[in-house]
């Protein structure tokens, strides 16, 4: 099932290969930072699998040069013109940092988009390693039942928060679903099943088959209204709010959206004493035996840097060329 002979840097320069192959050198390496991060932290349907699968980030071909649409001088909508997603969201992100570190608080917007945005952690640690409070989320083509019905409207729709501390920030990353769309897709792959009570058939019975779930619906991450209520807030704010498709109903066009606001403590209190503070919290959580958002992550790339060996599974080896 798995090429395991694999070190990190012939990882990172194969895919640096494969990506050159299709994009210039700047969003090259805007795609090539979020595909390592998710590898890096063990999100593995974050990563290499986004070139893969039925919306992979190299099939879709740009129209236009991406557009910035400045707002106000806290906040600009992107117009994505079909650019690489990882690309386009980098964009919002880089902008959300400069309009949040001179104003105090930044929020971008994103449309145009037609592939996934990747590991939403990836955006919020960055804006959180500059002393910024972030928050990300987005929206994808329906494959998310709501409670109470069998008809795929919501996306996965993930949504991620990140703030600072003395030492590394805080970072929280979900999808509003049981599992995600490319957790699907990576089952289908290996030929292997899915957990019984994640997703149902098109006739709304529950599936263990991961190909019979994506031609009918993944159910909410608690099964229930809470989960399908978090998912039509990412919907809303990574849909109308931003000028994208939701429930992929639009008159025009059927795109992907994301959003991105990030803000300093400052505007409330002292940027210092707040991460003091905030690392007091995340201290004392620790103490009693839990574990923080992200720590997990974090350890997977250690080990990964203590071993110096990374798992791929077979065909994304051969479609980097690596077996």
């Amino acid at each position: 099932m798995f090429l395991k002979s694999i070190s990190p840097r012939q990882l990172e320069n194969a895919t640096r290969s494969f990506l050159a192959k299709f994009f210039p050198p700047a969003v090259v390496q805007d795609c090539l930072e979020l595909i390592m991060y998710a590898e890096h932290r063990n999100k593995v349907g974050q990563g290499l699998l986004k070139l893969m699968g039925t919306e992979p980030l190299q099939a879709v071909k740009p129209d236009l040069a991406w557009q910035i649409d400045e707002k106000t001088k806290l906040s600009a909508l992107i117009h994505g013109n079909k650019n690489p997603s990882f690309h386009v969201a980098q964009v919002a992100t880089r902008l959300c940092l400069e309009k949040a570190l001179e104003h105090g608080f930044g929020i971008i917007g994103v449309n145009g988009i037609y592939s996934s945005t990747g590991a939403l952690g990836y955006y919020v640690e960055k804006l959180a390693n500059s002393g910024l409070i972030a928050f990300a989320c987005a929206r994808s083509p329906g494959a998310v039942s709501p409670f109470g019905l069998h008809v795929p409207l919501f996306g996965t729709n993930p949504f991620a928060w990140a703030f600072p501390t003395l030492q590394e920030p805080v970072v929280f990353d979900m999808a509003t679903s049981a599992i995600t769309y490319y957790e699907l897709v990576l089952a289908k792959m290996r030929g292997e099943r899915i957990p019984p009570d994640v997703a149902v058939d098109k006739l709304g019975q529950l599936t263990d088959d991961p190909a019979a779930a994506m031609t009918g619906g993944i159910l909410p991450f608690d099964k229930g209204y809470k989960g399908s209520a978090l998912s039509m807030m990412v919907e809303v704010l990574s849909g109308p709010l931003v000028n994208a498709a939701f429930c992929d109903y639009k008159s025009f066009d059927k795109d992907w959206g994301f959003l991105i606001f990030a803000f300093s403590p400052s505007l409330l209190t002292d940027s210092d004493q707040f991460k003091a503070a905030a690392s007091d919290l995340t201290s004392i959580i620790r103490d009693h035996g839990a574990v923080v958002p992200g720590d997990n992550g974090r350890l997977f790339e250690k080990k990964i840097h203590v071993e110096g060996l990374m798992n791929v599974d077979d065909e994304i080896a051969e479609l980097l060329m690596l077996s």
